[in-house]
């Protein structure tokens, strides 16, 4: 079996997420990953980011990323995602609201043997704590 593409790799890695299933992510994730998110501490390990996703799928259950923009050089990937999904559990000690939500986020993944070794997250939280009502937007 040939190891995959670094970009087939993040296409495999947003399907997982888009399919909602943490196992297909841990899967993907190399035994030592990083996800380095500007807005949270690091994850590391499989299995942490495994958690990671179940907890993000918890609170919005029908989580959805659109690929926008996607760039790869060597191992490394960089992608522009549009995140929408509904509010129906606690996410950054926010209750859940019902509330619809749209999200940017910037993601560089470096990828090596055929799974995601490093991540780095840029994603708008303030935007979307904004759109939960957890932060007051601007005037």
């Amino acid at each position: 079996m040939s190891v995959l593409d670094p970009s087939e790799v993040v296409q495999r890695w947003v399907a997982a997420w888009n399919a909602r299933d943490p196992e297909a992510v841990r899967d993907l994730a190399a035994p030592g990953f990083i996800r380095h998110d500007a807005n949270l501490p690091d994850v590391v390990g499989a299995e942490a980011e495994m958690q990671f996703v179940a907890a993000a799928v918890a609170a919005f259950p029908d989580l959805h990323f659109t690929v926008n923009h996607v760039v790869a050089e060597g191992d490394l990937v960089a992608d522009h995602l549009t995140g929408t999904g509904t509010h129906q559990g606690q996410f950054l000690g926010v209750p859940p609201t019902g509330r619809a939500v749209r999200f940017e986020t910037m993601e560089t993944y470096r990828v090596g043997e055929g799974q995601v070794m490093e991540q780095w997250v840029l994603m708008d939280v303030l935007g979307l704590l904004q759109q939960l009502g957890a932060v007051p937007s601007p005037a």
